[in-house]
């Protein structure tokens, strides 16, 4: 026995739904298997299958094709047995933010019990009966329920087998190619595109006519109308990946042909802004895309603040399979923050309020560090703060904005960061511009200077204040003042535009362009020209003035930017993905930041699933670089002791990239890597450094060693040199061993390290007993020269005491110096013992201060020759 409670609660639950839709509900119940003809039919007829069970199913249909759809069973019945047990009753269609649907019946109705019958029983409440009377061929008759359905009035349908009951379903489509027809890139490539176009009409036998550039094409039934959506969507994916050069965008809208005719007018019929429309995806209302079926996805537009009906507009794209459904990322913007009925603002680019309504109009100061706060949000957390901006701005959108704007949290840093795409042509640019005093972006703007006393500081507070009037009064006597001075025309340029007199603006900014000194304050007001071009529609002049802003600024990657927006608002995304990829391999930023945009939504699909390339290779990657941090602490730990100043350094860079790792961020992503690539690099740096200073050390050492060597060489008591001469062979043998040796690997890199302290403190030892050697081999040395020259002068002067004292007698005696002559002879060994002492310290003093002269010339000469004679 069949349970319609049992399917009912198979259904998503949501507590509030966006849409719903009132229809007629459909029961189900068979014995066996249920013939595919039977849901075929039901598909055909616009029937949409909410749930399914082994033998059960529930359907919703938005129109009475329910009853001709089952008056086509009923007929089909009277010759074929269908054991089908199906019941109408009236029902909602309920449709979630999330776009889940689930279905809402009376709770009597859901509680039923249905047995299935031998043949086929079509019955019908008596609430949705009054609808099919309308329909010829078909007649009620009143039956009482049978136990287990509703207590209501129940009628069964029966169908006259004459007539055909053909579903008076039908669509018109509308295909128009983008850009300008005029040019011969389109010519060329709409041509060929329009061939693959006219193959797929006939192959699937659709009638098209072709008005300008516009071709209409009707679809009679709705398995024709899921054949060309299928079709067209698979040749564009085709034609992108084959054969590019024979593509070219489109846009399309596909409606009810219901009260409209099928002629060259059939494009001023449809209630649609052409140019917001997305290329490739085939544009319908919600009704007709839930009854596409399976292997279709359905997306959101944006031309209403709510899409709270059936009839609004969606998108189509084909539903991928496995690991390709996944090929979107997940961030979902707030429709009321970029919705709206104005155009895109100058200064902001939303569409909820004119320019001189903007909030930024009051800010003061760049958010210079607004996209690293973003750069540390998960989609999740992105998708959180979008639905507090939802929530904020369900009554007045201005009033919203302003309490976001107001108070700290989520919501806040979303917002301003949307603000910060377009902060270049905001009033707080323009006061940076006054006061820089650079010629190149980005440097030139940190050069400034302080606010200097003209006039138009204040003019600038009246016009945020909105007295236009009066500061455009008070700027023509600050351009009679100052004649040559740039800001006076930038500023009135700003009035200009916000009273909508965008020739007189873009005059205005061109005049403060040939006043200016500096490239950075002339690619300015170039940027702003090209933003008014760009708000004007004329998206190629501007894209022209963009590159002349990179002429200027080589470095202003907000031009290539800008050239990528216009691209997308033209329709050619794809095209813009070039720009966008080339900017995100420059900055990761602009990643967060074409996410962010509100003037990206014409190429929101297209833009959202080319960034899922570029994201999941960054987030594996990333992965992968997670799993390595570890092991990159362990090899760190292996060159260097945890001590080392370079270890210490990593460690910390090593934590804050495990923190970097637990963002899911495309920013946070690229953060990783780089600091892992960078990380790894200065690692090999280090080392290589490391390397060369330890060969200079250790050739300082052996020289060292060396000199210790040639020292130690000449002392004169070998058996002393027992336990120096161990560690010198020691110390020889290391510094041997790291001269001959490559420091690439890890644990000979940290061995010679440690050698390196151990020779250190050896090297010290053995200079310090080598002073010790060369005292006592110096002293030696100066006592040996010492004897030596106190032997020769000692002789000398023995040989003139021997020589002297005779003559001196002899000589005194000549001269009758009777008294010297006595004296002598009286006391002559006296006199000679006397002699001979005095003249011995003579001779020690004498040999002592000679030796002193000649001691380190002596001791050279000494050592160079024996040098020599080895």
């Amino acid at each position: 026995m069949a349970r319609l409670s049992t399917l009912l609660s198979k259904l998503p639950q949501f507590k509030e739904a966006r849409m719903v839709a009132s229809g007629y509900g459909l029961w189900t119940n068979w014995d066996g298997d249920l013939n595919v003809s039977i849901t075929q039919t039901l598909q055909d007829y616009g029937g949409l299958q909410i749930a399914i069970d082994r033998d059960q199913a529930v359907w919703f249909f938005f129109s009475t094709d329910i009853y001709l759809a089952l008056a086509r069973l009923e007929v089909w019945g009277k010759f074929n047995k269908l054991p089908v047990f199906a019941q109408v009753f009236p029902a909602k269609l309920l449709f979630s933010s999330k776009r889940e649907i689930n279905i809402s019946v009376d709770t009597t109705l859901a509680a039923q019990t249905a047995i299935v019958p031998e043949d086929l029983e079509i019955w019908i409440h008596s609430r949705a009966r009054e609808d099919g009377k309308s329909i010829p061929g078909l007649t009620f008759e009143d039956r009482k329920p049978y136990t287990g359905l509703a207590s209501a009035e129940w009628s069964v349908l029966h169908a006259d087998s004459r007539l055909p009951f053909q579903s008076a379903m039908g669509w018109y489509g509308v295909l128009k190619p983008l850009g300008n027809p005029l040019e011969k890139g389109f010519q060329a490539g709409w041509r060929e595109f329009f061939k693959e176009i006219e193959a797929l009409f006939q192959r699937l036998k659709i009638k098209f006519m072709i008005f300008e550039t516009y071709v209409f094409f009707q679809m009679d039934n709705l398995r024709v109308l899921r054949l060309w959506c299928r079709e067209y969507l698979s040749l564009i994916a085709t034609l992108k990946e084959e054969a590019p050069e024979r593509y070219w965008p489109c846009v399309q809208a596909i409606v009810d042909r219901k009260g409209l005719n099928f002629n060259n007018e059939l494009h001023k019929k449809v209630r649609l802004d052409w140019d917001q429309l997305v290329p490739d995806f085939p544009h319908m209302s919600y009704r007709n895309a839930y009854l596409m079926g399976e292997g279709f996805e359905v997306h959101d537009t944006r031309f209403n603040v709510e899409s709270s009906s059936v009839d609004d507009w969606c998108n189509i794209n084909l539903a991928m399979q496995g690991e390709e459904s996944l090929g979107m990322l997940p961030v979902v913007i707030s429709n009321r923050l970029v919705a709206g009925a104005n155009n895109h603002c100058f200064y902001c680019g939303l569409r909820t309020h004119e320019p001189s309504a903007c909030p930024t109009r009051r800010f003061e100061e760049l958010d210079s560090g607004i996209w690293r706060k973003i750069a540390s949000m998960e989609f999740e957390t992105i998708n959180q703060g979008f639905k507090s901006i939802e929530d904020a701005l369900q009554g007045d959108v201005q009033e919203g904005i302003a309490e976001i704007l107001g108070r700290d949290g989520l919501d806040n840093v979303l917002l301003r960061a949307v603000f910060s795409v377009t902060d270049t042509f905001q009033f707080r640019m323009m006061r940076r511009m006054w006061i820089s005093r650079g010629k190149d972006y980005p440097k030139g703007l940190e050069e400034i200077a302080p606010k200097d006393e003209n006039p138009v500081w204040n003019l600038l507070n009246t016009v945020i204040d909105g007295d236009i009037i009066h500061a455009d009064k008070e700027l023509q006597q600050v351009v009679i003042r100052y004649p040559r001075d740039f800001r006076s025309r930038t500023i009135n340029g700003f009035i200009a535009m916000e009273r909508g007199d965008l020739v007189r603006a873009q005059q205005l900014w061109k005049e403060a362009e040939s006043f200016c000194t500096s490239p950075l304050l002339q690619a300015y007001h170039v940027f702003l020209q090209a933003r008014n071009l760009e708000i004007q529609g004329r998206y190629q002049q501007a894209s022209n003035l963009y590159k002349q802003v990179l002429r200027l600024c080589p470095m202003w990657l907000e031009a290539i930017y800008r050239q990528a927006v216009c691209q997308v608002k033209m329709g050619f995304a794809d095209q813009a993905m070039g720009f966008l990829v080339n900017l995100i391999e420059k900055d990761p930023n602009m990643f967060n930041r074409v996410l962010l945009d509100p003037e990206m939504e014409r190429g929101h699909i297209q833009i959202l699933s080319a960034l899922h390339a570029p994201w999941t290779d960054a987030e594996t990657k990333a992965g992968q670089m997670r799993e390595g941090l570890e092991k990159l602490r362990m090899d760190i730990a292996t060159w260097f002791p945890e001590e080392h100043p370079f270890a210490e350094q990593a460690a910390a860079r090593i934590s804050r990239l495990m923190q970097l790792s637990e963002v899911k961020n495309f920013v946070s992503f690229m953060g990783l890597l780089q600091g892992r690539e960078k990380l790894d690099r200065d690692l090999q740096i280090r080392v290589n450094q490391e390397a060369r200073d330890l060969k200079q050390k250790f050739k300082h050492y052996l020289d060292r060693l060396t000199y210790i060597r040639d020292e130690a060489a000449w002392f004169p008591f070998p058996s002393i040199l027992i336990e120096f001469n161990k560690q010198y062979n020691l110390c020889a043998a290391n510094l041997n061993w790291a001269l001959k040796t490559h420091f690439q690997v890890a644990d000979t890199f940290k061995r010679a390290q440690k050698m390196a302290e151990v020779e250190e403190e050896r090297l010290l030892l053995l200079e310090g007993r080598l002073r010790f050697l060369r005292v006592v081999r110096d002293a030696t040395l100066f006592m040996l020269i010492l004897g030596k020259t106190f032997f020769w002068l000692e002789l000398a002067f023995l040989l003139l005491t021997l020589i002297g004292l005779p003559l001196t007698i002899y000589y005194g005696q000549t001269i009758d110096a009777t008294w010297a002559t006595g004296l002598l002879v009286k006391q002559k060994w006296q006199i000679q013992k006397g002699l001979i002492i005095i003249l011995s310290v003579l001779a020690l003093g004498l040999a002592s201060l000679r030796t002193a002269v000649v001691f380190d010339k002596t001791k050279d000469r000494l050592f160079r020759k024996a040098r020599g004679e080895l």
